[in-house]
């Protein structure tokens, strides 16, 4: 919808009303109440609030959005909830949109933008007399070539060969049996009295039908399972393994006792083994979900603390009251116990202690060795990448002047060409009253140099700038993606104790695989603007950016063929040259930002990613000539002075992933040169004498 006044009526606290004016357009935010909170932000082109109130209220109408593309917006949104609502205004594609100017009445918030009417474009011409389709492009463009998949790799490949502990080795008559719907149960006693083995149905734990930890019931088993089988002359150990699996149960041989259940693997007779194993790399936790996936059963305690308030709020009572609000907390401990339906360690026990990274597995010796088997193959070290990032704001200068002065005496008579620049003085004396450029008073300046004498001065100049380096950086970064404690705080952006944050990139620190430089300093960029009530001034308070370098970079990825997955995101600011000021709080510094988030990119180990592009190039001339004599050919650069200032600043980025080789335990120095004594002197490399 398109208004160009929308007032709500509906039941609520909070709305948005849009007014059209002839110098912009107000936006209303109405029921904000007293003393509201507004923090300004950019988004690319669109403007973002940030609202803040003092006491929780609702949307009237909901999320509401509007479009005024005659006004030069595309879309005005208003979202939120409680204390905390979101006003984002986009400008349409190429209209500018100018800082708001924020007021406040105690009842409402007035943002006003001057924003200019946007004319309508013709886009094209059409023939009314003669009638016909607007002509559509004939042109198909031409296919590209097939896409060709990169080559494969090697690949790290764990093999164990697994026993068939449910597959039973028995000794009996050659078997003939037919039957039809028959309970397993019976099946099997039958065959084994026919070997003459022994016969117990261990029945499961419980009645009800095993869950899984996704919530997926397995199969019914047990005396419930119905069979049907036809064996001619079929051998014995086939004819009982073969009902086994027909009916979904287990089996096992306790000498010449036949023992069958739906988990019968888990109990025995004999001895259990019980091994801790103390992980190095790989989190018990993990461990323990990978155990659990391959059929182990881990139980795990949880501790779950809530945290419940009743009564008013401090910050609402009355001074002088009673303390009204009381909070109660309350400890709920429970046993987890999870597990897959099937797998190769089906009546295997497992715990974990995530304060040591242990894992404690009980179970019958065979399991316990496969469950260690499976844990040596995980429990790797995970690698490790050192990127060796050069930073360069290249500036090329080419700076050329080339300047001709003169001056020659005939008599009386004196001419001077100065860089281009005629003065002439004829006679003993300069007319009365008159100012000579060269400083001289009313005497001939001539008088000073020898009659009949001519002198020439050329100077020429060319100038040159080199590279400069911004920052060098070796970061050291793994492929463990796991959080750190109060990372995503740090990286998203929060003032601690009004020290300003550092971070303007995408890739923070809230991973383990992250890292970020910050090299800068602090400038105000903008000032939250707290309305003041009954006559009393605004409230501001600043906020800061940096002006210099901030550098994430993030390791995805690192194969076992060199190959390093990463992304980076650098920028690089600096403090234009006019400041924008706010009334009543101050100058604000705009910062020119040049910025590239990349995707993500796989380089190969040692060599060099180069991210490069100009950001500008300019070429200025500036010529001061005689007239005519200027003009002339070979003769003219006498009387004339010519510069020429060619400047050209890229922002280069070259990346060197280089993967840690750890396996010697040594101490490496990936890429750092010390360059003062001092620091030479620190890490132990040999000082030159002098």
């Amino acid at each position: 919808m398109t208004p160009a006044s929308v007032t709500p009526e509906a039941s609520g606290s909070v709305a948005l009303s849009v007014r059209r004016s002839s110098e912009g357009v107000e936006l209303v935010i109405e029921g904000t109440g007293a003393a509201p909170v507004l923090q300004q932000s950019r988004d690319g082109q669109a403007w973002r609030g940030d609202l803040q109130m003092a006491a929780p209220g609702s949307l009237r109408l909901g999320p509401q959005r509007f479009t005024l593309p005659e006004a030069g917006l595309q879309s005005v949104s208003l979202n939120g909830a409680g204390r905390d609502y979101q006003l984002q205004v986009v400008p349409m594609p190429g209209a500018p949109l100018s800082r708001p100017v924020v007021s406040a009445d105690g009842r409402n918030l007035i943002i006003s933008f001057s924003t200019p009417v946007q004319s309508a474009e013709q886009s094209a011409r059409f023939n009314l007399r003669e009638p016909g389709s607007v002509p559509q492009p004939a042109y198909a463009p031409p296919l590209k070539p097939r896409a060709v998949a990169p080559p494969l790799g090697d690949m790290a490949v764990g093999t164990m060969v697994l026993s068939n502990r449910s597959f039973l080795k028995l000794n009996g008559p050659p078997v003939t049996m037919t039957l039809r719907n028959a309970p397993s149960k019976d099946a099997l006693m039958a065959l084994a009295q026919l070997g003459g083995y022994g016969f117990v149905y261990v029945a499961d734990d419980s009645s009800a039908p095993s869950t899984s930890r996704l919530g997926q019931q397995s199969p019914a088993s047990g005396q419930d399972a119905l069979v049907s089988l036809a064996f001619r002359g079929e051998s014995y150990s086939r004819a009982v393994n073969s009902v086994l699996l027909a009916a979904g149960l287990q089996g096992r041989l306790e000498g010449r006792m036949l023992m069958v259940g739906p988990s019968v693997l888990g109990k025995t007779f004999g001895a259990q083994l019980s091994k801790v194993y103390r992980l190095n790399q790989a989190s018990a936790d993990s461990a323990a979900n990978y155990l659990a996936s391959l059929g182990a059963r881990i139980t795990k305690v949880t501790t779950i603390t809530n945290v419940v308030s009743s009564g008013q709020s401090l910050a609402n009572q009355v001074a002088g009251a009673e303390q009204t609000q009381q909070t109660k907390q309350e400890t709920i401990t429970s046993t987890e116990s999870y597990g897959s339906a099937s797998g190769p360690l089906l009546g295997l026990i497992g715990t974990t202690d995530s304060r040591l990274q242990t894992v404690t597995l009980v179970g019958d010796a065979q399991l316990v060795s496969v469950a260690e088997n499976y844990l040596r193959q995980i429990d790797l070290r995970q690698r490790q990448v050192a990127l060796t990032v050069r930073i360069l704001d290249v500036t090329l200068k080419n700076d050329t002047d080339v300047k001709n002065s003169f001056a020659f005496r005939y008599g009386n008579n004196f001419i001077v060409s100065q860089e281009g620049k005629m003065v002439g003085a004829f006679n003993n004396r300069l007319p009365p009253e008159s100012v000579d450029p060269l400083g001289s008073g009313d005497l001939n300046p001539g008088r000073d140099y020898a009659s009949n004498n001519f002198y020439d001065l050329v100077r020429a100049q060319i100038q040159s700038e080199n590279t400069k380096v911004l920052a060098s950086p070796t970061l050291i970064l793994s492929e463990n993606a796991e959080p750190i404690q109060g990372g995503a705080a740090v990286a998203a952006g929060s003032v601690d104790g009004g020290n300003a944050v550092l971070n303007t990139a995408t890739i923070g620190r809230p991973y383990a695989n992250e890292s970020f430089v910050t090299v800068g300093t602090q400038v105000i960029t903008d000032y939250t603007v707290q309305a003041g009530q009954n006559g009393a001034p605004n409230s501001c308070q600043p906020e800061f950016g940096t002006a210099g370098l901030t550098f994430g970079a993030k390791v995805s990825k690192i194969d076992d063929n060199g190959f390093v997955t990463f992304s980076l995101s650098p920028a690089v600011s600096a403090v234009a040259d006019t400041p924008e000021r706010i009334e009543g709080c101050g100058n604000v510094s705009i910062l020119r930002v040049r910025r590239l988030d990349t995707g993500s990119v796989r380089v190969r180990d040692g060599q060099t990613l180069i991210l490069t592009g100009v950001i500008s190039d300019e070429d200025r001339q500036a010529v001061t000539k005689w007239p005519i004599l200027g003009d002339l050919p070979f003769v003219g650069q006498f009387f004339r002075s010519s510069s020429n200032n060619r400047s050209k600043n890229e922002l280069v980025i070259l990346v060197t992933p280089r993967i840690v080789d750890d396996a010697q335990g040594g101490a490496y120095g990936y890429g750092y040169q010390a360059t003062t004594q001092d620091a030479r002197r620190f890490v132990g490399a040999p000082v030159p004498a002098f």
